[in-house]
């Protein structure tokens, strides 16, 4: 990740990363068989760090203290992996390859229905307004985890990512909670 906040990732190359990671670039090789399928390599990676922080919260917490852990868990991650931010957001991540334009739409979705699956958890247990779209809600908290990456990626990084996060956490709880 380092090399994509270093060079940005049009000028991401295998002998960039190689040298970066202290290997020849036939190693590099060896693993991936072009940048495409090293930056694939990387979008799961990071996706499933995102699925894991999402799947180690407390899917029986009340909907602030679960949007508290996740939300705020994802954009702890964010801040410290900084090079997630770019590769999320940048338009040539996916703009010119099929192949990563899927890994991020599976990612995408796969957050969406962590969301869902929790709100619908807290919608049966009375904890949400009994007229919550469930899958709107899920598709906004997504949204605004993509608003808060914006911010940070606009401000160069230098703008916490984490600060207002929790109140994010309050706004989505008010539109949430019962």
């Amino acid at each position: 990740m380092e090399v994509i906040v270093e060079d940005g990732l049009a000028r991401l190359t295998m002998k960039r990363v190689a040298l970066k990671m202290g290997f020849s670039e036939p190693a590099m090789y060896r693993h991936f068989k072009d940048k495409q399928d090293l930056m694939r390599g990387m979008i799961r990676r990071v996706r499933e760090r995102f699925f894991q922080i999402v799947d180690q919260a407390d899917f029986q917490a009340p909907p602030r203290e679960f949007l508290e852990q996740t939300l705020c868990g994802l954009m702890r991650y964010l801040e410290e992996v900084n090079g997630v931010t770019i590769l999320f957001l940048s338009d040539s991540t996916y703009n010119r390859d099929e192949s990563l334009r899927e890994e991020l739409l599976e990612w995408f979705q796969g957050m969406v229905e962590r969301f869902t699956l929790f709100l619908e958890g807290a919608k049966s247990r009375g904890e949400t307004k009994p007229d919550l779209p469930v899958r709107g809600a899920a598709l906004s908290i997504v949204g605004a985890i993509q608003c808060l990456t914006i911010r940070f990626v606009l401000g160069g990084g230098k703008l916490s990512i984490t600060g207002p996060c929790k109140e994010v956490v309050d706004f989505l709880s008010l539109g949430v909670s019962g």
